[in-house]
């Protein structure tokens, strides 16, 4: 349905400027015209001819209004006129392409609107096709509860309303329709914050023509809102959802929609004037007064459920703002409605184009064009202005400031990022190449901003922005101004600017190689690369070693691809010769343990699919030297002695141990906790690992509930059927079969989940732990910020995996109340979990 998978070649066959109403009409005798030719090609058949004037048709109509213009109004009337010729031709086309354009271009709402007005004004009964189709997309938006496709939806038809192609009273309506769920008592409050936000939001784009035409209504509306937000009262800021301990950047922890409240009874005190919005609408009104209207379905608010996503204001990352947090010239104030209507329209944007990074960043760069003229600053004033001096800079925001704001804020947001890390490498990589004049340089800019306040930044926070940074160095040639950071080089080098680079560093290592990197960065900035490149480190390497010829029959056991009976024999062997000398039955097979595992990944030590032959081929043999809960540490400690050098092959490979249940999730806890790694807790590897672990546990969990809940479903099905005809002894055998089938995944399922609150448990505890044992030694009556860098690292990552399971811990809160967070635990400890416990209720929590 997506109009920009099916016009494929709008880009660059259509006009220019605003619309493509300069080139040439697309005419059906192009083709036909001269004479006949000897080597002439042959004539396409009719379909290609309409399927060449449908692909044209779309793009006319999704490039209309690419740029607010004094053009536009002469394109519009041209878009109109096209489709009063070719509608009756070509119905479908056009009702799809306007579909897919008024739910996904949030940013041209005000053009499609203004179009459908002058089409209503000369076709009435096309648009009242058109309407009838838009209705039934609104009404399906409703039944699905997307929300934000709503959103969208609701924001065209305030457009409608401008352009007299629905009644106000009848758009006013549509949202007290919305805004009946308010009335409902024991309401979910994430339902009804979404609804109010979604009101809210769309009330700027029409509110003028409401607040003349139907004033009442709007007051009305008004007052309903106003109701709920007395009676929801202002939702408590959670510090452990706080990308910054303190400082300017994001220290108001607001409630977004109160503030977005408080926006709208300003602009209403105003007069309902936006200045940012572009008003084409007000070139017809003339033509626009005569028109009759049409009807707007009626909707009722979607229910509650709980997999419904609920969507709720942004909450923005000040990047650019001075020292006392007042907001620079080269964006829009942040407290306000300005920037609150350019965030939400790339929010959206970046939503509805996540899967195509090529459209996405074309959309996002056009947002400058598709908003009153002289708001943002031309082309040429941004190349003038890009001396890192914004603050001196002249009048208008800088688009590219603006974008990259929003991108950080979004990747950076707290639990979770709205769509995939991944998805901001790209498009932040897709909008230096699409912008090279401007982007580039406001990127960089944008990085030392951030990294000049990255000392008080999350700790989860800081490991996304290396990640992030260090794949966009990849991306172009890892070309980066080192220089201007060298002074950081004699900080502690576990404070979070030296961590910062350390990780980019490491990170582009293994997106690239050692030599590259090294060759790459200046060369004080060498002390922060390994001494030496990534390679295994096997203990007996050295012939001197008394293990070495052990070892060495292992290894070529190993390589002769011998069966796991026969290397078992070997190192039973050993295993008794080591009795002999002593050793007692625990010391034997720990020494045996290192023999074959030191032997086996020194054997897969050439890539991972290397390692995984040998894994799988003697799978036998690691379970039984890992056996018990000591083994399994023990083994952990040994891959992680082997690949200390190369942290990329450590995780991999013990993901790849915890999938064949050679380790376990506690050995991995235990060991992510051993002091060896809390040294150098600044170190984001151990964490990932950590984190990765807790992944897979909550995933098996995940895994089984699925897999419960379709066969409850088919069960349910099959019962359905089975009632509607005569009962058999076949139909109660199978009846019975699926009944078993389900006892059995219950079980399954009460197993992995008290495994599931075991482990977390374990890691809850381990992290109390660390941190009481951290602030003890510190001095318990020291303020944070003299605390050390140790207990800052091990405390971030601590918030990072509570806010991060909370929601799969919910049913355990009681029992981590009771034996992990007690009353003798410190206050700044037990803080994060009273979070956690808020962030739960108020996810359940009722209005």
């Amino acid at each position: 349905m997506s109009y920009h998978q099916r016009s494929r070649q709008d880009g660059n066959r259509h006009g220019r400027g605003s619309g493509g109403y300069n080139d040439r009409r697309y005419n059906r005798d192009d083709r036909r015209g001269g004479g006949y030719r000897r080597n002439r090609a042959p004539s396409p058949s009719r379909d290609d001819e309409v399927e060449d004037i449908e692909v044209r048709l779309r793009g006319l109509i999704i490039k209309i209004g690419d740029k607010i213009s004094p053009e536009l109004q002469v394109n519009l009337k041209k878009m109109k006129n096209i489709l009063d010729n070719d509608y009756v031709k070509y119905p479908e086309t056009v009702q799809d392409t306007l579909k897919a354009c008024v739910s996904e271009l949030p940013a041209k709402s005000p053009v499609y609107g203004t179009l459908f007005g002058l089409l209503n004004v000369s076709s009435h009964e096309v648009v009242a096709k058109l309407m009838n189709e838009v209705n039934e997309m609104l009404k399906e938006t409703v039944v699905e509860a997307n929300w934000a496709k709503l959103k969208q939806l609701l924001r065209f038809y305030g457009e409608l309303v401008n352009a007299n192609v629905i009644r106000p009273t009848s758009y006013c309506g549509l949202l007290s329709n919305l805004l009946s769920a308010l009335d409902e008592p024991n309401q979910h409050r994430a339902r009804l914050d979404c609804i109010v936000y979604v009101v809210l939001a769309t009330l700027p784009w029409s509110g003028k023509e409401l607040s003349e035409r139907s004033t009442a209504n709007l007051n009305q509306i008004l007052q309903q809102i106003e109701a709920y937000m007395n009676r929801r009262g202002q939702i408590p800021s959670r510090d452990i959802l706080r990308r910054y301990r303190g400082g300017i950047h994001d220290n108001q922890q607001r409630d977004e929609l109160t503030h977005l409240w408080s926006l709208i009874q300003e602009l209403r005190s105003k007069g309902w004037d936006t200045p940012l919005l572009p008003k084409p609408y007000q070139w017809f009104d003339k033509d626009f007064s005569s028109a009759l209207q049409h009807d707007v379905p009626a909707i009722e608010p979607p229910k509650h459920s709980d997999s419904v996503n609920y969507i709720k204001p942004a909450r923005p990352l000040k990047i650019n703002v001075d020292d006392a947090g007042v907001s620079l010239p080269n964006v829009p104030d942040h407290n306000g409605l300005e920037y609150f209507i350019l965030q939400d329209i790339i929010t959206d944007t970046i939503k509805i184009f996540e899967s195509n990074r090529k459209e996405c960043s074309k959309y996002l760069l056009a947002i400058g064009h598709n908003f009153e003229a002289g708001k943002f600053r031309s082309q040429n004033q941004q190349q003038d202005s890009e001396d890192d001096r914004m603050d001196e800079d002249p009048t208008g925001w800088s688009l590219a400031d603006v974008l990259i704001e929003n991108l950080f804020s979004q990747m950076l947001d707290l639990p979770t990022a709205p769509v995939r890390q991944v998805f901001y490498m790209c498009i932040l990589a897709e909008l230096c190449r699409a912008d090279s004049a401007s982007f580039p340089m406001a990127l960089g800019r944008g990085v030392k901003l951030i990294f000049d306040s990255i000392e008080d930044m999350d700790a989860a926070c800081i490991y996304r922005l290396a990640c992030w940074f260090a794949h966009h160095l990849s991306n172009f040639g890892f070309q980066w101004d080192w220089a201007a950071w060298q002074s950081t080089l004699s900080l502690d080098p576990a404070h979070p600017k030296l961590c910062f680079i350390r990780e980019t560093l490491e990170k582009d290592i293994r997106l690239s190689y050692y030599e590259r990197i090294k060759s790459t960065v200046p060369e004080p900035f060498h002390a922060l690369i390994p001494a030496q490149p990534p390679a295994p480190d096997f203990e007996y390497e050295n012939g001197d070693h008394p293990l070495h010829d052990y070892a060495k029959e292992v290894i070529n056991s190993l390589k002769a691809k011998k069966s796991a009976d026969d290397v078992q024999a070997i190192l039973q062997r050993f295993k008794e010769e080591q009795g002999t000398q002593g050793a007692d039955e625990q010391e034997q097979f720990r020494q045996m343990r290192e023999l074959f595992l030191q032997s086996m990944l020194l054997v897969g030590s050439k890539s991972f699919s290397h390692v995984l032959n040998v894994v799988e081929r003697y799978l036998d043999v690691l379970r039984f030297v890992n056996s018990t809960p000591e083994g399994r540490l023990h083994s952990v400690q040994i891959v992680a002695s082997f690949w200390k050098q190369n942290s990329q092959f450590l995780g991999i490979l013990l993901d790849k141990l915890l999938n064949y249940r050679v380790i376990d999730p506690s050995s991995v806890i235990a060991w992510a906790f051993e002091k060896d790694q809390l040294d150098h807790a600044e170190r984001s590897f151990t964490w990932e690992i950590l984190e990765n672990t807790l992944n897979k546990v909550v995933t098996r969990v995940q895994q089984v509930k699925a897999k419960l809940e379709n066969c409850q479903q088919m069960h349910a099905e099959n019962e359905a059927k089975r009632a509607q005809e005569a009962l058999t002894e076949m139909a109660q055998a199978e009846a019975q079969q699926e009944l078993d089938t389900l006892r059995l995944i219950e079980n399954s399922l009460a197993t992995v989940s008290r495994e599931q609150k075991e482990v977390f448990i374990v890691a809850y505890q381990k992290f109390v732990q660390v941190l009481q044992e951290q602030l003890t030694s510190s001095g318990q009556g020291q303020a944070d910020a003299e605390l050390t860098w140790t207990y800052r690292w091990i405390f971030g990552w601590f918030r990072e995996m509570m806010r991060l399971y909370y929601k799969d811990c919910s049913g355990f809160l009681t029992t981590m109340e009771t034996v992990v967070f007690t009353n003798d635990v410190d206050e700044r400890i037990t803080a994060v979990f009273a979070d956690v416990k808020g962030m739960q209720e108020e996810e359940t929590s009722v209005v």
